[in-house]
C-alpha cells in the first residue's frame, strides 16, 4: 500500500508527500526508534507538533531512510550523513520531505477556507510583488509567494527572518511545472534562485533546489 500523495525522484533529490495520520494508524509507528537526544526534542514539542514529529519520522522509515534527523541552533534539520540535505514541512493533514545532495528548501501550505494568507499578505508581500498578482487568483499566488519565502528562508538556514526585506519574488503566471525566478536579499549581494511549486490536491508544494 502506498502512503504517498506525491513522488518526485532524480539521481541527486527525492520529494515525497505523505499523509500524516496513516502512520499514526499503522504498525509503523509500533516500529519507530528514536534516539536519545531525538526523544528530549520530541518532549519539548506540542501535542500537534509530537504527532508530527512521529508522521516525519515513520514516513521517513516507510521510505527506507533510517537515519536520525538533528536540529541545529535554529532548528533546522538535518542529517549525518555524508553529502545529504533535508527539509520538511507539514501543513494539516501533509508531510512533504525533500532529500538532495544539494542544499534544498521545501514548503507545503494548505489552501485555507478561512483566507488567513489573505489577511497577512501585508507581513510577506513587496510592493513589486504585488503588481504582478492576477485578482482572480490571488490566493493561489500568496500561496505560492509565501511557500518560495519559507522555502528560501529554509535553504539559507533562517538566518534572514524579514520576508519583506531580505526575500523576493519574481513576476510569474500560474502555470503547470513552471520555474520561479527568487532573490535571497543579503547585506551586501543578491543570490538568485529557481522555485519551483506544485499544486497536490488543496496544497500548494514548493522547493528551491540550491545547485
Amino acid at each position: 500500500m502506498n502512503f504517498y500523495t506525491y513522488k518526485f525522484h532524480t539521481l541527486h533529490t527525492m520529494i515525497i508527500v505523505f499523509k500524516w495520520k496513516h502512520f499514526l494508524e499503522t504498525m509503523f509507528l509500533r516500529k519507530l526508534y528514536l534516539s536519545d537526544k531525538e526523544k528530549m526534542f520530541f518532549l519539548s514539542l506540542s501535542e500537534k507538533r509530537k504527532r508530527e514529529f512521529l508522521g516525519i519520522r515513520s514516513a521517513l522509515r516507510y521510505i527506507g531512510i533510517k537515519m536520525n534527523i538533528f536540529y541545529n541552533e535554529k532548528r533546522k534539520p538535518f542529517l549525518f550523513s555524508e553529502g545529504k540535505h533535508i527539509s520538511l514541512s507539514h501543513s494539516f493533514e501533509k508531510i512533504a520531505i525533500a532529500i538532495s545532495s544539494y542544499h534544498i528548501g521545501i514548503d507545503i501550505e494548505k489552501l485555507r477556507k478561512d483566507k488567513k494568507i489573505v489577511r497577512i499578505k501585508k507581513k510577506f508581500i513587496r510592493d513589486d510583488e504585488s503588481i504582478f498578482i492576477h485578482p482572480n487568483y490571488e490566493e493561489d499566488y500568496l500561496h505560492i509567494i509565501w511557500g518560495i519565502k519559507e522555502s528560501l528562508y529554509k535553504l539559507e538556514g533562517g538566518i534572514f527572518y524579514s520576508f519583506l526585506d531580505h526575500y523576493k519574488v519574481s513576476p510569474f503566471c500560474l502555470q503547470k511545472n513552471s520555474r520561479v525566478s527568487c532573490w535571497i536579499i543579503k547585506n551586501s549581494y543578491s543570490q538568485r534562485f529557481s522555485a519551483f511549486y506544485r499544486k497536490i490536491e488543496e496544497h500548494y508544494l514548493v522547493y528551491i533546489i540550491d545547485k
